[in-house]
This record gives structure tokens, sequence and C-alpha cells, in this order.
């Protein structure tokens, strides 16, 4: 199903019947994942009365979301009316029981084990709407538009949900943020399951089983190279982000983190609306590759500016405005390296790369820190830069990708 026939602007992307509907209630969803870390944290902290438990809670959850391409691949399988509101039921009866157990004696496990089932009850609903994205927006220009807005949109939600959990936490019991979040799924999520453009199941259609397709998007050669990159980019990121905090806890500003972060997500959405009004879209590998070496230049003039909290915060602003464009790429390339009926496991692995290699890279970067305010930096730059040639190598083996499309 196409739901848009003509290219060229974002209007035009979002003017399919339905389209702005369906997208504006995923976001709602979408926002879940923006307000519920903060609510999370403060309503174990008060319940159980110890800091450690709730970044335990939370870790696990962290942790427990790196199962979601399992969740991906079922939704492939079966279909995002089958699949998503078993997981989204789960989830919010999981947030309204940790609301109500909130503020009672319980054994500290307890939140912890919380935290880990939803993990993995979490549904994708990035992915899933991007999966609808590509029912809506043909391949070329519509899909790296719709791309770029879904991304505008997501990294919006970095800025709005710590926001909205702050006015939560400010007006009432953190516990409220839970109540709110699975609501706000809720919303998502049947938004999403009567959208016209939900995708026709691998099980409701004759799809060409082949051994590789049968076992999930992973088992594909030339995928595997994207997530690493991507693993690369996450660790990359943490690097910036722990080298950033310790500057500015070193210049007794600590506030100044926040600030930096929510310049470079302004960034990203700038980078992303500028992505979208490209006239004509490169090869994704060459595209790749030229945005994350222009990331790993500013990354390695921010370890040159290092101690100068400033320098270095604007050094970073093009850091974040390039992120979106390699967030689009990334997806992109995903769907051209696997079945049709895998990509929304590929995407799914996608970001699932990106957040593994974030969590490790913040484990390197406070090893690495030992060296000097520069070497998060430093360590940052030359993991993009080993980023940059896998991407290119990765473009020397799918030169005939046929999704690059000119106009």
């Amino acid at each position: 199903m196409t739901g848009v026939t003509h290219a060229g602007s974002i209007r035009g992307v979002i003017s399919g019947s339905g389209v702005a509907r369906t997208f504006a209630l995923a976001m709602v969803g979408r926002l879940t994942y923006g307000l519920l870390p903060l609510c999370l944290l403060f309503t174990v902290r008060d319940s159980s009365g110890s800091f450690a438990v709730a970044a335990a809670s939370s870790a696990a959850l962290g942790f427990a979301t790196l199962a979601m391409p399992i969740q991906a691949r079922f939704i492939d399988r079966f279909g995002q009316r089958r699949v998503l509101p078993y997981y989204a039921a789960c989830y919010s009866a999981l947030l309204i029981a940790m609301g109500l157990l909130a503020g009672g004696s319980h054994p500290d496990i307890l939140w912890v084990t919380t935290g880990l089932l939803l993990g993995l009850s979490a549904p994708a609903l990035g992915p899933s709407m991007r999966a609808q994205w590509r029912e809506i927006a043909a391949e070329g220009p519509q899909r790296r538009v719709a791309y770029s807005l879904d991304s505008i949109a997501e990294e919006s939600l970095y800025l709005v949900g710590p926001l909205a959990a702050s006015v939560v936490l400010a007006t009432g019991p953190a516990r409220l943020g839970l109540f709110i979040a699975a609501g706000l799924i809720a919303v998502g999520t049947a938004g999403l399951v009567t959208s016209p453009y939900v995708p026709v199941p691998a099980s409701d259609v004759s799809v060409p089983q082949t051994r590789g397709v049968s076992k999930g998007a992973l088992r594909q050669p030339r995928l595997r190279p994207l997530l690493v990159v991507m693993a690369m980019v996450g660790a990359a990121g943490a690097g910036c982000f722990v080298g950033v905090a310790a500057i500015a806890d070193q210049a007794g500003v600590p506030s100044a983190v926040g600030v930096i972060e929510a310049a470079m997500a302004v960034g990203a959405i700038v980078g992303g609306l500028t992505w979208a009004r490209l006239r004509r879209d490169p090869p994704w590998t060459t595209a790749l590759a030229l945005l994350l070496l222009s990331s790993a230049v500013a990354q390695a003039g921010a370890a040159i500016a290092a101690p100068s909290l400033v320098f270095v915060g604007v050094l970073l602003i093009p850091v974040g405005a390039l992120a979106a464009p390699v967030f689009v790429v990334a997806f992109t390339g995903a769907d051209s390296l696997v079945a049709p009926e895998q990509r929304t496991e590929a995407s799914t692995w996608v970001s699932t790369a990106l957040n593994g290699g974030n969590a490790l890279g913040t484990a390197l970067a406070g090893l690495v820190l030992a060296l000097g305010a520069a070497a998060p930096f430093g360590f940052a730059a030359c993991l993009t830069m080993l980023a940059t040639g896998t991407a290119l190598a990765l473009g020397s083996r799918a030169r005939d990708d046929s999704f690059t499309v000119q106009i």
C-alpha cells in the first residue's frame, strides 16, 4: 500500500489519508519512553529508600529492552495487530501495579524484577511506526523524508519527555508518572493497530522462506557490519556524554550537561529537517561514511578544545546535528539488506545495537577518563573513524543496492 503519491516535503509525506493521525498517536505512545525513566527512578527510590535499588531497577529495564528484536520478529511474522496489544497490555499492567505498590514495604528484589519485566514487555512502537512508514512512503526521496520526520519527532521527545517528567515530579508523587505512561502506551498502541497502513504479516502471505529468513534478520550477513557501525556510534555518543559530564563537574556547573544535551537535541532536529530537504539520495553507504567522518572531525575538535566547556559544547552541536541523518541512513540501509518480511526486526536491531554500544561505551569512557579530560572525546573520535571505515567496506559489498533513487 502506498499512502503518498508525491514527494518533496514533509507535508507531502503526511498528506495521505490517516497518516497524520497515525503518526501523532504513535508519538503519544513513544512519549512514554521519555517520561518514564525519571518517574520510575524516583518512584522506586521513594518506595525502597535507596537510590541503589532505584538505579538497579532502571538498569534492569534498560538491559531487558535488548530483547526487543525478538518482539519485532513476532511482529514481522504475525503482524502488529496480533502482537502489539499483548505487549502493551502487559506493560501497562506492570506500570499500574508498580504505581499501586509504591509507598508500601516490599523486598528490593521486587522492584528490580519489575523493572526487568517492564523492559521485556515494552511494545516496539518505534519500529512499528517505521514499518508503517514503509507502507506510506515509497522507497527513495519519500522514504527518506518519512524517516527524517520520524527521527525529528523522536529527538523532540528527548526534550519533551524529561520536561514532562519534571512537571510530574514537581506537582505530585513520582508514581503518577507511571499511571500517565500506562495511558500513553495504550493510546499509541491503539493508534498503530487501527491504522490503515499496518503491514501484512508474513504469516498471511505466501513468502518464499529461506534458511536465513526463517531464522531472523540477524542471520543476514550484510546486516551485521551495519550493526557494528551503529554499536560504535552509540559507544562514541556515550564517550562524549561522559566527557561533558566530567568537564562540567570539574568546572562546578553540572547543570551545563543538560544544556549541552538539549543543544545537541535541537541540532539533531535541525539536522533531520535539513536531511529531509535534500534534492537527491546519495548511495546510503557513501552517505553514512561521510556523515560519520564529519562527526569524527567534530569529536576530535572537542578533544582538542577540552577542558573548555564552552568550546566543547559548541563543537558537539554538529555531532548532534549529524545524529538524525545517521539514523535515517542506517534505517534505510537496513531495509535494503534484508528481505521485506524482516524489516521491522532489522530496524529494531539497528536501535538495539546503538543502545548496546551506548551502554558499553559509558563503561569504557569512564575508564578512559583517567587519561585526562580530552580522552573520552578522543575515544569517541577513534570509534567514529572505525565506524566510517566499516561503512566504506560495507559499501564495497553493496554497490548494487536498489533503493538509491535520484530526482
